[in-house]
């Protein structure tokens, strides 16, 4: 019997990199719950459903109907009406008769109560792992660190949304925060969407799920992309009491991102916090990539020589 997984989220860039994985394995059956009817460049093999996450007996029938066995939220955690679709998801999932596992939408940096002061949104995560706790349901919140896929733009294969933060290939221009030799996890979306893919099979899940990145920072990471392209970037060292205040200059807006530079200053600060906070620096012990002899995530240099070799 083929088990069912549900993705929601399905069609946003983390879930439908998710979906892409979990159909490679092909192992499961993919249904992808989206908010809308009409899907652009849907996915062969996955049957999208119609979902209303305030509907909660509709949502409860959705899962029980597909006989949904585990679910994945990879709803972007953007604001608390996203939130709140996560814990309706959760609250019928466990409800419905079928589903036995869920894995939350986290998938960036740590969360960790101390780092509350960096991220007002943490609350978002914890309720979900609270609610979880009190359920019938096993579960398991992904950490992938900083993925690695802006390094590529804009060659790199990607779901993720172009945008230049800290380290510019293409332009030739660095942003820094502090000296740049804080410890970062970093991987391909396509590395960490395998890994996620690939909890399907371990029966029993850790609370924290984390990824099998590169360890480096990002002072290695300008030193390879400089070695790469044979010059030396253009580099701004940024001051933490500056990423504090907010003063700080921003990368070129990457073309077709469809952001604007005050939404880049808004991402950049948020990424540049935790970064000093050490929120993508995951734990070496747990990885969920030690399961799996055979995996081998690609490393900073690999990727960088996989996606600007041919155009150097």
């Amino acid at each position: 019997m083929v088990l069912t997984v549900a993705v929601a989220g399905a069609t946003g860039a983390v879930g439908k990199t998710i979906v892409e994985q979990i159909l490679k394995e092909n192992k499961y059956s993919v249904v992808g719950l989206t908010r809308t009817e009409h899907v652009e460049s849907p996915i062969d093999k996955v049957q999208y459903v119609q979902t209303d996450y305030d509907d909660h007996a509709a949502l409860v029938q959705q899962l029980e109907r597909h006989a949904v066995q585990t679910v994945i939220c990879a709803i972007g955690m953007l604001g608390d009406d996203c939130s709140q679709a996560q814990v309706n998801l959760i609250k019928a999932a466990d409800e419905a008769t079928s589903v036995q596992r869920f894995i939350t939408s986290e998938f960036g940096y740590f969360t960790r109560e101390e780092r509350r002061h960096v991220d007002p949104g943490l609350d978002w995560f914890l309720e979900a792992a609270e609610l979880l706790k009190n359920s019938k349901l096993t579960y398991t919140r992904p950490v992938c660190g900083a993925f690695m896929d802006f390094l590529g733009i804009p060659h790199a294969r990607s779901n993720i949304a172009p945008m230049n933060i800290a380290v510019d290939v293409q332009n030739r221009e660095a942003c820094i925060p502090g000296d740049g030799n804080i410890p970062i996890t970093m991987i391909y979306s396509y590395d960490a969407a395998t890994l996620v893919a690939k909890l399907l099979e371990v029966d029993e899940w850790s609370e924290f799920s984390f990824c099998n990145g590169d360890d480096t920072t990002l002072s290695e990471v300008l030193r390879m992309a400089e070695e790469l392209c044979g010059e030396k970037f253009k580099v701004t060292y940024l001051k933490a009491e500056d990423v504090e205040k907010g003063d700080i200059p921003i990368l070129k807006v990457p073309d077709g991102s469809g952001i604007q530079p005050n939404e880049l200053l808004d991402y950049s600060l948020f990424g540049y916090h935790l970064y000093l906070a050490r929120g993508f620096q995951l734990p070496e012990d747990q990885r969920i990539g030690n399961k799996f002899p055979g995996f081998k995530p690609r490393t900073v240099r690999e990727f960088l020589e996989a996606t600007w070799r041919p155009h150097l």
